[in-house]
């Protein structure tokens, strides 16, 4: 056990107060994309595209895949630094294809918003 003098315990006790805390963003969806199936597997391309593309996001604090599917669909939970799930709602939205042609993916961001790419007719 370390004992410090009665007047440098104050000074420890703050410097470890002023260390930064990691929050956890497990739990936390400020934009949700879900990657889904037609029965041949998601659209890979998107995926791909959108993960790469979070990786590098500074706007991003945090994200997590959630499988829910056989076919590899999956929901990409992205939590955001504050101020700025619109800008990444918009960012991604911005990557899906209108028509989804090989799967369907969708878009759920902050205040309602969503964007689903229609399925081909």
């Amino acid at each position: 056990m370390i004992r410090l003098p009665v007047l440098l315990l104050p000074l420890a006790l703050t410097a470890c107060a002023a260390a930064p805390i990691e929050q956890p963003v497990v739990g936390r969806c400020d934009v949700t994309i879900k990657f889904g199936s037609y029965g041949m597997g998601i659209d890979q391309d998107v995926s791909t595209r959108v993960t790469a593309a979070v990786k590098t996001d500074r706007d991003v604090a945090g994200s997590e895949s959630k499988p829910w599917g056989k076919e590899g669909e999956y929901d990409l939970c992205l939590a955001t630094k504050p101020g700025r799930a619109a800008a990444v709602y918009e960012r991604y939205r911005a990557m899906l294809p209108p028509r989804g042609l090989k799967a369907p993916t969708s878009i759920e961001g902050p205040d309602g918003m969503r964007f689903e790419s229609i399925a081909p007719m």
